[in-house]
């Protein structure tokens, strides 16, 4: 997988880039200190799974760096924002924005590694401090259709082999999946995210 990150801070940006690293040595990871620098780079490299762009960046401007770097990147390629807390943004003006998720900076190398290889595959990564506890209403709790598939399968009461097997997806990507539904629906557990799912009359 082909990443960029741009940080700001050196310190941050080498740290994040070595601790993916020693995580999966086959990630191919290119830092970036702005958003200008992130687009000149992303357009140099012939392929490019994902982008993360920090939220301190002096050039961001938050929202309006995203779709700057939407428009200019020649890749059609999921981005998301990093940073300490989403500041004003919601979940579901940074999903209109282009954004593909938010990765707060306190996520572990794999749930970091596990968020980025999700948005890669085409799905979005939204913490549950952006969709629950901030009251979102029931109809900004968005779901990917992955998500709704493996919601389904934890209804029927499948184990995550089994979900895994119908989907023909991983048991790993499958847990990376339960664990966001559990996040954007604010559940303890899978039967918690059930509960919660059926409450909130999600499909």
């Amino acid at each position: 997988m082909r990443m960029i990150l741009a940080y700001e801070n050196s310190l941050s940006r080498d740290f994040a880039a070595s601790h993916l690293a020693g995580s999966d040595p086959l990630l191919d990871i290119h830092p970036a200190a702005s958003l200008a620098q992130s687009v000149t780079l992303a357009n140099r490299l012939d392929r490019l799974d994902v982008v993360a762009l920090d939220l301190g960046l002096h050039d961001l401007d938050g929202l309006t760096g995203l779709r700057r770097f939407k428009r200019d990147c020649r890749h059609d390629v999921p981005v998301v924002l990093t940073g300490a807390q989403p500041g004003p943004i919601s979940a579901h003006v940074l999903v209109s924005a282009g954004g593909a998720g938010f990765l707060p900076y306190h996520m572990s190398a794999d749930a970091l590694l596990g968020a980025l290889r999700l948005v890669a595959a085409g799905e979005r990564y939204i913490p549950a401090d952006m969709m629950v506890s901030r009251g979102v209403p029931q109809s900004d709790i968005l779901l990917t259709m992955r998500e709704r598939d493996v919601l389904s399968g934890l209804r029927s009461g499948l184990s995550n082999k089994e979900i895994a097997d119908n989907l023909s997806l991983s048991e790993v990507t499958v847990k990376h999946h339960i664990k966001s539904l559990r996040g954007k629906l604010g559940a303890r557990n899978r039967v918690h995210a059930v509960c919660r799912a059926n409450e909130l009359d999600i499909a």
